[in-house]
């Protein structure tokens, strides 16, 4: 590029890319806590042990130096399948508020590069509430992609704390009573925490999980991004044995609850309740502005949800707060 024009390559130039993403960013109120470089390096990490290959084709586009188009995303491909996305979660574009004939057309130009890719799927992040949709979306939608669905349960941390406390199921104040009383529950965040820690949460979720699930690495980049200050986690004991542990990412106005595993045997016992709300508390105090529970489902649709499924969502929506769409546009191509 010339005339002022500038493309810079996250697999070339990842410092450069991520300091003009941050920069661009500042215009969105909310794009989702995962979506910053320690998320997406752990989702690579998972992606290349379970043998995926990946090209990454993010990039920031740029005119004398400032960004006015981000898209985040890779080539994931494995047994004759390849999808655009960042493996877990879809690709994330980015316009500026204002955008020239000439920065659409670059824009265009990089996504028609994108749409001759050799994928089956291509998804890509919908706008949230207060954004409008970028420009690779609207291009999605005129090849008559999809707009799917999913609905997350948010909580708006800038209300007081005794509307937080009113918003939960009266059922859960015992709850969370009992958890604070007979748990010793402890925040690990950059000041505290420490391997230890971490290897004790990934020996219970492989005990919980009868087999382990993922790489040591994706671990250690947790644990990398509590040390950043971009995570925490909370653990909790019950006669000095761990019974539950969960990670939670710290990113972008928004605390997501990622992870967690408890001992199965005492699932009897209210075990992550008091976490939950610990976890809400310790965001408020970090002046997060929303705190997000995760996928859940609005009731009268669950005929196609499993029990655990539904009781995940009956678990999640009893904090309160409210669902909040979380759409993606996706486009399938024959090969």
């Amino acid at each position: 590029m010339n005339n002022g024009y500038q493309i810079i390559l996250k697999k070339n130039e990842p410092i450069i890319f991520w300091n003009l993403f941050n920069l661009l960013k500042i215009q969105y109120k909310y794009i989702g806590a995962r979506y910053n470089s320690l998320v997406i390096d752990y989702y690579f990490l998972r992606a290349t042990d379970s043998d995926y290959s990946i090209l990454d084709y993010s990039c920031i586009l740029a005119f004398d130096g400032k960004p006015y188009f981000c898209f985040l995303g890779a080539l994931f491909s494995k047994d004759d399948k390849s999808e655009l996305s960042l493996f877990e979660i879809p690709c994330l574009a980015m316009d500026s508020l204002y955008l020239s004939v000439s920065m659409k057309k670059q824009i265009n130009s990089y996504f028609e590069k994108l749409y001759m890719l050799n994928f089956d799927s291509f998804k890509v992040k919908g706008p949230d509430f207060y954004n409008n949709y970028p420009v690779i979306c609207e291009n999605l939608l005129k090849l008559n992609a999809n707009i799917k669905n999913s609905f997350n349960r948010t909580i708006d941390l800038t209300n007081k704390l005794v509307d937080l406390k009113k918003g939960i199921r009266k059922s859960y104040h015992s709850l969370i009573n009992w958890g604070l009383k007979e748990l010793v529950i402890e925040i690990y965040d950059n000041q505290n925490i420490s391997w230890e820690v971490i290897e004790s949460f990934r020996k219970l979720h492989i005990e919980e999980s009868k087999r382990e699930t993922r790489s040591i690495r994706t671990w250690e980049k947790q644990y990398d991004a509590i040390k950043r200050n971009s995570a925490f986690c909370i653990t909790a004991k019950l006669k000095n044995n761990l019974v539950s542990a969960a990670y939670f990412i710290c990113s972008n106005n928004i605390t997501y609850y990622a992870s967690s595993a408890s001992q199965r045997s005492l699932f009897d016992k209210p075990l992550n309740h008091a976490i939950i709300w610990k976890a809400i508390l310790e965001s408020k105090n970090r002046n997060v502005l929303l705190f997000d529970i995760g996928e859940t489902y609005k009731y009268g649709n669950q005929n196609d949800l499993s029990k655990k499924e539904i009781n995940i969502a009956y678990f999640k929506n009893g904090f309160g707060g409210h669902l909040t769409s979380n759409c993606f546009i996706e486009a399938y191509k024959s090969k």
